[in-house]
């Protein structure tokens, strides 16, 4: 019997990807799944059970079948799309296209943007939007949103970032002030990287139009900007230019009441120290 959260019959569903793509490729090289199992060194039943969306491939499998069937990371990639908690369909679609982004925005008002993440600041994350779920899953997803970090930044050319903090995302500790201190640690090594910029907006700063959620932009390769509005456990894609100018001034007006990257170092270097005081203590 197929495990329900591996099974998701929509367009973008990067689970359906997978399988759709599996078959293309065989089709394309003329080759049948008893072949690809073959070629692989996997059952054909494992083969099978892959391309009916009955089974999620595993990371060696994802690997072995992009470099059997020439397909340059596209099953490592949707694997680990495929294991990002994404809420909403449109979040999928806005998601796979990070790493066509030349340019990415962010705001978060009360967490760590999501590709700025430690691994086990994102499982405090989870734990505590998804008590429902094992330990196991939830290790998953943490495990993935950092995949994620690397497959965006990892490459040759990476996008340029832009991240806007509410301060209230560094106040508010983790599962620990250990995992907080460890976390704010990383956010301050990647103020380092000149392609990484980070702005932290003081609670001394007056109300703004995002006290709540998140928003995310990307600016695409092939021209046009798309972005991603986050609340209360809901998603939406911003597609339409309309929309998306009024969430770039929206975003630009948050982004002037922030502070500097040297000041936001030095805030962000303060919380560091006391968390660790308090974790010592």
């Amino acid at each position: 019997m197929a495990d329900a959260r591996h099974v998701d019959k929509s367009v973008l569903s990067p689970d359906a990807m997978i399988a759709r793509r599996l078959r293309a490729h065989r089709e394309r090289l003329g080759i049948s799944q008893r072949e690809v199992a073959v070629m692989t060194g996997y059952p054909q039943s494992y083969i099978a059970r892959i391309e009916t969306m009955k089974q999620r491939p595993s990371d060696a499998v994802a690997a072995m079948l992009d470099e059997k069937l020439g397909a340059h990371r596209e099953f490592t990639d949707l694997l680990e799309m495929a294991r990002e908690l994404l809420i909403e369909p449109g979040a999928r679609e806005v998601v796979s296209k990070e790493t066509e982004a030349v340019r990415l925005r962010a705001f978060t008002s009360g967490v760590i943007p999501g590709l700025l993440q430690t691994e086990d600041y994102a499982r405090s994350q989870f734990r505590k939007g998804l008590p429902w779920d094992s330990e196991e899953d939830i290790a998953e997803k943490a495990a993935a949103r950092v995949r994620r970090h690397v497959r965006v930044f990892g490459k040759d050319d990476p996008p340029f970032y832009r991240a806007v903090i509410d301060e209230a995302a560094l106040a508010r500790p983790a599962h620990s002030q250990r995992v907080m201190a460890g976390q704010l640690r990383v956010l301050l090594a990647y103020q380092e990287n000149p392609r990484i910029k980070i702005h932290v907006v003081p609670f001394r700063a007056y109300d703004h139009g995002m006290q709540s959620g998140s928003l995310f932009l990307l600016d695409l390769e092939e021209g046009g900007t798309i972005g991603l509005v986050e609340s209360f456990g809901t998603a939406r894609a911003v597609e339409s230019a309309r929309e998306v100018a009024f969430y770039e001034e929206l975003y630009e007006s948050v982004q002037r009441l922030a502070l500097s990257e040297e000041e936001s170092s030095a805030i962000i270097g303060r919380y560091i120290k006391d968390y660790e005081n308090e974790a010592s203590g």
